[in-house]
């Protein structure tokens, strides 16, 4: 029998392929609100030991000089049997050609010494072909143990703001007004703190706040913006969901300036683009470049409130973080009454998990609960800044108030900025160690720590005595 040509090798193994990876599927059921996954995207992390590097340029020469063939690495056979549109490095690359030695490239870039990351080196985006099976495919990549450690869908990460029973009321615009309605700040002692003569402000720290970006017209924002960073290449700087502003403005909003809110602290704020509007497409390689930045930049805080399901490569930039002595923290999310879903990054090895709490010191109905969860801090009714333009999220512009984990969230993050400003050599298990030691106990709390309150409701002033 006469031994195939190279073209008829070449059809038969797209054949193959195209099987393996059979017809696309939607990630989104009839009457779904909210997708969990991408639907074509594919995140995969190349071995990256000591040879890899030289293993990927000899691969990329054979496939320059004889073309894709069966021992050629997958993601070349992806590029050359048209299953990938595009193969991007996550970090310190830029999407490549669409040709098998593009893939080559892509690989050989992911891998480099020069990445910012350790945990996380080796990731590579792929934009699976129309008619592909994103899920299906990476399955079959991550069972590929020789070239991949893992492949996977990406997970969507969606703001950690809970629904509203009702329309909050418009907020009077004198400061006076808008102080009183803080009450989270006497839940968490913040002025108690700040009237020793030991207190220590936050001025020369730097909060990364990874999220929808922040209106910087804002009254109450334009002076504590450190920088701003836009990860998401088909959007401008607004921040059309509003979140981030919210979020903001609980940190860091400007103090004694005669209008609107205080924040907690007085820090600064980076501001990390990274999650689109509603109507554009999840991007996970933004995403991971935003929540990496942290480490090159020296900022010792990170703010996210925001979560989903579970997500390797976001696993690993999250204990780079760590590793880099930045401290993470996040919502435990809002879907209490929907089935307590485990949510990610909260539930990451080293986070600080933080739970919502009401007036009344109760974990607010919506808030998720978990063995891993931290602390709470407040999150019923919280008003704080939002954009000067109307927004997905906000009921008005300027100021409104709003439920969530997402919300708690920053409270515990300003709590981390000032510990820092008190000693800066802490580490993040030493910040999450103080918090949660010092954490008040609340009525409803079953024993020192439970899964629906942690240790207990943030306490500033005990943290920092």
């Amino acid at each position: 029998m006469a031994k195939p040509t190279p073209d008829r090798l070449q059809t038969l193994e797209r054949e193959r392929l195209r099987a393996r990876a059979s017809p696309y599927l939607p990630a989104i059921a009839p009457g779904d609100s909210q997708p969990e996954r991408a639907t074509d995207t594919i995140i995969v992390k190349v071995r990256s030991s000591r040879g890899a590097a030289r293993r990927i340029a000899v691969a990329a020469r054979e496939i320059a000089i004889e073309g894709v063939s069966r021992d050629s690495p997958w993601l070349a056979k992806l590029v050359q049997n048209n299953l990938a549109e595009r193969v991007t490095p996550v970090f310190r690359g830029a999407p490549v050609e669409r040709a098998a030695r593009g893939a080559m490239q892509a690989m050989a870039e992911a891998v480099r010494d020069e990445q910012p990351v350790r945990a996380a080196r080796g990731l590579v985006s792929i934009k699976v072909a129309p008619g592909v099976n994103a899920s299906r495919l990476a399955d079959h990549l991550h069972r590929q143990q020789d070239e991949f450690e893992y492949a996977y869908v990406p997970a969507i990460k969606y703001p950690c703001v809970a629904r509203r029973a009702r329309r909050a009321r418009k907020p009077r615009t004198t400061n006076d007004a808008l102080s009183e309605r803080q009450w989270a700040h006497g839940a968490i002692r913040i002025q108690q703190a700040r009237a020793r003569a030991t207190f220590r402000e936050a001025g020369a720290i730097v909060v990364a706040v990874l999220d929808s970006g922040i209106d910087r017209t804002h009254p109450d924002l334009v002076d504590v913006i450190d920088s701003y960073l836009n990860f998401l290449p088909n959007e401008d700087d607004r921040d059309y969901k509003g979140h981030g502003t919210h979020v903001a403005g609980i940190i860091a909003a400007k103090m004694n300036n005669g209008i609107g809110i205080a924040g907690v602290c007085a820090a600064r704020i980076m501001a990390l683009k990274a999650l689109p509007k509603r109507g554009n497409r999840w991007n996970a390689e933004a995403y991971y470049q935003a929540l990496a930045h942290p480490i090159e930049a020296g900022v010792r805080v990170l703010n996210m409130s925001l979560g989903g399901g579970f997500d390797p490569g976001e696993r690993d930039i999250v204990a780079d973080l760590i590793d880099a002595g930045v401290t993470v923290v996040a919502a435990m999310g809002n879907e209490y009454e929907e089935g307590n879903p485990t949510s990610y990054p909260a539930a990451y090895p080293g986070v600080i998990a933080v739970g919502a709490s009401d007036e009344m010191d109760r974990r607010a109905s919506f808030s998720c609960t978990g063995s891993h969860i931290a602390l709470v801090a407040p999150g019923e009714r919280i008003i704080s800044t939002t954009p000067m333009y109307p927004s997905e999220f906000a009921a008005q512009v300027e100021y409104d108030s709003w439920p969530g984990t997402s919300m708690a969230t920053p409270h515990v993050a300003a709590a981390a900025a000032l510990l820092l400003a008190k000693s800066s050599r802490l580490t993040p298990a030493q910040i999450r160690e103080r918090l949660i030691r010092t954490a008040d106990r609340t009525p409803s709390q079953q024993g020192p720590f439970d899964e629906a309150y942690g240790a207990g409701r943030l306490d500033i002033a005990g943290a920092l005595r």
